[in-house]
């Protein structure tokens, strides 16, 4: 059975064979029997990104119609409509998948759209007393199975993506007695084991998963009233440790998502507002910045990408804050623009240089 690539990655494989015929280090033969184990996805991707689309269209078309008569129906009437678009999508699916998968997968779309939709549409109707954001959490633990099964991404990451609108709200809405938001907790190591043990270890799925856990992290401190600069502080670290000693099979993008995190949190905590109320407040964000220009000093050092962008964030937001209200406003959008063209082309020669060195 072929291997199934990536057309970019199957490209590569054929250059690189090109290039070790070249210098004598492999045969023709060889390399055409080595290449014949791999099957190109090329092409599909346009047809994927149709379908989908063509799903969303006939998904929301269908939603649109139940809504528009939902006034002149029963409930039950309502329920049954729902369950029977449902399943006649997922049996369509079904059907195709041997001979059609595309065409199954949007069917497959299809039926998860009608699934969602008809937890909204169902609560409205019978009156269910919950928020809106327990039907996130609901349509996401919904559609799991149904991508563990196809082993879709795509369905894995819009699961995750319900997951963190429903943390905003779990914390919120709690109840003494309820397991409430601590469903999370059952949740995100399952996202991240179906990424290891069924989707092929996905870079979104990874990223999503953090994400989530971040999102959890963060609404819980906020629920038990921890101050907002600890909560900040606690997300900068966390995405620090995530850069600086990232998971094994995922460097790119541990790197990448833990210097988003602590960027982002890094600037916020350099406003002294963020540090209001604490007895050092005045100072607090003097220190914090001293100690966030160390760190960036030394990724910089290392060749961190990352860390070009965060250091031009900072250094454009001290630009802003010292001078917007003294400079003319001309002069300070256009100092402002060659700012931001020269952090331009600091980073794409960076990037070049990282490049470069990557290939010898």
């Amino acid at each position: 059975m072929k291997r199934k690539i990536s057309k970019q990655q199957f490209d590569f494989l054929q250059r690189e064979f090109s290039f070790l015929q070249q210098h004598g280090k492999m045969e023709a033969a060889d390399a055409d029997e080595m290449l014949s184990l791999y099957e190109s996805k090329g092409g599909a991707n346009f047809v994927r990104i149709l379908l989908a689309f063509g799903a969303i269209l006939v998904g929301i078309g269908i939603l649109s119609f139940i809504a528009g008569n939902w006034a002149g129906l029963t409930p039950f009437f309502k329920f049954g409509l729902i369950v029977v678009g449902m399943i006649l999508a997922y049996y369509a699916g079904y059907k195709l998948e041997n001979d059609y998968e595309r065409t199954s997968r949007s069917m497959y779309y299809i039926g998860a759209a009608i699934f969602g939709a008809g937890i909204f549409l169902i609560g409205q109707s019978f009156h269910l007393q919950h928020t809106v954001y327990t039907d996130f959490l609901l349509w996401g633990v919904g559609i799991l199975p149904l991508a563990y099964y196809l082993k879709d991404q795509l369905l894995a990451v819009f699961a995750s993506a319900f997951f963190i609108i429903y943390s905003f709200s779990a914390f919120t809405a709690y109840e003494a007695g309820s397991f409430g938001p601590f469903w999370l907790l059952l949740l995100i190591p399952v996202l991240f084991w179906m990424n290891e043990t069924r989707f092929g270890r996905k870079s979104s799925l990874f990223v999503m998963s953090v994400l989530l856990s971040v999102a959890f992290i963060v609404n819980m401190l906020e629920f038990f009233h921890v101050d907002e600069w600890i909560s900040i502080l606690i997300v900068f670290v966390l995405g620090v440790l995530l850069a600086l000693a990232p998971f094994k099979h995922y460097r790119t993008e541990s790197s990448w998502t833990g210097s988003i995190l602590f960027g982002i949190t890094g600037i916020m905590l350099t406003f002294p507002f963020v540090w209001d109320g604490l007895r050092f407040g005045d100072s607090a964000p003097y220190i914090f910045t001293a100690l966030f220009v160390v760190l960036l000093v030394y990724l910089l050092k290392k060749g961190s990408l990352p860390a070009i962008l965060i250091t031009c964030a900072l250094i454009y937001r001290y630009y802003t804050d010292i001078t917007y209200d003294f400079m003319p406003k001309s002069l300070f959008f256009i100092v402002g623009g060659l700012l931001l063209i020269g952090f331009g082309f600091w980073f794409e020669k960076s990037r070049r240089e990282t490049v470069k060195r990557h290939e010898e």
